[in-house]
């Protein structure tokens, strides 16, 4: 009789066990979860202001080709003009990725 009720103890504490560790797997899916769709929700606001930023490069066109085209003076980009380049799209890119992870 005491082996039996050992084994039932054991057997309920494995349960008890199992049931923590599936807790835990539950509530990690779900942050997932959550995370995945504030991902989507970011992609959605970029993908938008993709289209915001298409629709007034073409707006811009449309206005240059009613206006001169003014020549640049340098005839070539320069290093510090590449330098300086880079180094907007970095800050964007930054600039990018905070938002992204305060969703």
């Amino acid at each position: 009789m005491d082996e039996a009720a050992t084994k039932i103890q054991e057997l309920t504490e494995a349960l008890a066990s199992a049931q923590t560790e599936v807790d835990k797997w539950r509530t990690g899916a779900e942050i997932y979860e959550a995370q995945v769709g504030d991902l989507q929700g970011a992609l959605q606001e970029m993908a938008a202001e993709l289209d915001r930023l298409a629709l007034e490069n073409q707006q811009l066109k449309g206005q240059l080709g009613d206006a001169p085209i003014l020549q640049p003076q340098a005839s070539a980009p320069t290093d510090e003009d590449a330098q300086i380049i880079q180094a907007a799209l970095i800050s964007r890119i930054k600039e990018l990725e905070r938002a992204l992870a305060q969703r």
